[in-house]
């Protein structure tokens, strides 16, 4: 939720952008009909949601300290989440970006109940929340956020799937993420393409493990050894150079790379690989889609309900070796021809497309 989803999980960008900041758009307005807030995390909103909250008009506010864009990162405390949800000016919409900012926005609902809540779910934490000791935690919101929730905009059905047993039966909407403008142009330029020598295996996300790195690097390395083959798996991406998987010999890690460069490394890439352990819906699959390369996601990806079953994984080593096979296995040409047939499938996703889409969905929630 790219806007690529390497430098944050759903999502990022995956040349390591941060975007671009704008003060008087993240100024609070007074009270007025229509205003709108949407409580980001980290530095900033997720750059596909940025283009959400342009498309709305809505302010961006940080969730722990209610302060704009380039005001620091997350605090962790969830005092702080409190106070912002009690000096936050009055919304008449307030769109929770993922499953933190919701704790505020709930909040915030107890004391202005006139103000139309969303969760813009985005996020894969109710995958992994079976896991997490806060599965309690969430259990025992079920009530107030069924009661005080108005509705989900969800960027995937996986996503908003995950969420519903902590969440309740809400009303929901549909809206996926957007490609980035200036990427879209530049990799719907480019011809379907599967080169088989070197077999190159691209991936682009952050440096973090739930986007399996490690058991992607540790099943190239096993498919390299049993087709013998040049093999090479280059990962784009901020971090990785600094994990131990970039020691290996197969392995590059660009790091931030320009436009340029980003689409040349598509533009050789034989297949793409999205091998995220859980990920609402990555804007990064969604690019190597569009570009005209084969790609494979796991199960515990959003993007699966795009792609045929032969192009979905579990999410395991041995899952992603199999989808290696698979694709290695498969003449260049017709890996071409089954990319170019699929790029239809994210042709539409543009920002203003999705942004009018989120409009609409929002407006339907209202």
């Amino acid at each position: 939720m790219t806007a690529s989803t390497t430098a944050r999980g759903e999502g990022g960008d995956s040349r390591g952008s941060r975007g671009r900041t704008d003060p008087d758009h993240a100024r609070p307005r007074e009270s007025e009909s229509g205003n709108r807030c949407l409580l980001y995390q980290n530095s900033d909103a997720h750059p596909a949601h940025r283009v959400f909250a342009d498309a709305v008009g809505a302010d961006r506010r940080h969730f722990e300290t209610g302060r704009p864009p380039g005001s620091g990162g997350n605090t962790e405390r969830i005092a702080d989440r409190l106070r912002t949800a009690g000096t936050l000016p009055a919304y008449d919409t307030v769109i929770a970006e993922g499953s933190a900012p919701l704790q505020t926005g709930l909040a915030y609902k107890l004391r202005h109940p006139g103000t139309t809540l969303v969760y813009l779910a985005a996020d894969e934490t109710f995958y992994t929340l079976s896991e997490r000791p806060t599965r309690f935690f969430w259990r025992g919101l079920k009530p107030l956020s069924s009661r005080l929730l108005d509705g989900v905009i969800a960027v995937g059905r996986d996503v908003y799937r995950w969420g519903r047993p902590y969440l309740g039966d809400v009303p929901v909407a549909y809206v996926r993420p957007p490609i980035d403008d200036g990427k879209y142009e530049r990799l719907a330029s480019l011809s379907p393409n599967s080169p088989q020598d070197p077999f190159t295996i691209l991936s682009a996300g952050e440096a973090k493990p739930a986007n399996g790195y490690d058991r992607l690097t540790r099943a190239v390395e096993r498919f390299a050894d049993a087709v013998e083959s040049d093999v090479r798996l280059v990962i784009l991406g901020e971090g990785h150079e600094r994990e131990g998987y970039a020691d290996r010999s197969r392995v590059l890690t660009p790091g931030f790379v320009d436009l340029d460069t980003f689409a040349d490394w598509f533009e050789r890439a034989s297949v793409y690989v999205q091998s995220s352990r859980g990920d609402a819906f990555p804007v990064a699959a969604l690019e190597g889609i569009l570009s005209g390369t084969p790609t494979v996601v796991t199960e515990a990806t959003g993007v699966r309900e795009l792609l045929p079953a032969r192009q979905v994984v579990p999410p395991t080593e041995r899952g992603l070796l199999e989808g290696l096979r698979d694709t290695f296995e498969r003449s260049p040409a017709e890996r071409e021809a089954t990319a170019n047939d699929q790029r239809d499938l994210v042709a539409d996703l543009t920002e203003s497309n999705q942004g009018k889409r989120f409009g609409a969905a929002l407006e339907a929630l209202a």
